[in-house]
């Protein structure tokens, strides 16, 4: 990837910490870059792999079975 800066405002970057952080961005640059991607019409593409890919890691949450016997003595 290329690297490119950008000059903010003080006040405005530290908007920019809390709201990524807030949103649970995993950092500013990909903050800026789904910015960027929506604007250009490609977020749908990289959208749908980002799913892929967060299915991927929730499998094992989802495919747990210790949390099926807790739950079970609830539901």
């Amino acid at each position: 990837m290329k690297t490119i800066t950008i000059k903010l405002p003080e006040e405005e970057a530290k908007k920019l910490d809390l709201f990524v952080a807030k949103k649970h961005y995993p950092s500013k640059s990909e903050y800026i870059r789904h910015l960027i991607m929506r604007e250009m019409g490609e977020l749908e593409k990289e959208n749908a792999g980002w799913l892929a890919l967060a299915e991927k890691a929730m499998e094992k949450m989802w495919n747990n079975k210790k949390d099926d016997e807790i739950w079970s003595q609830y539901l």
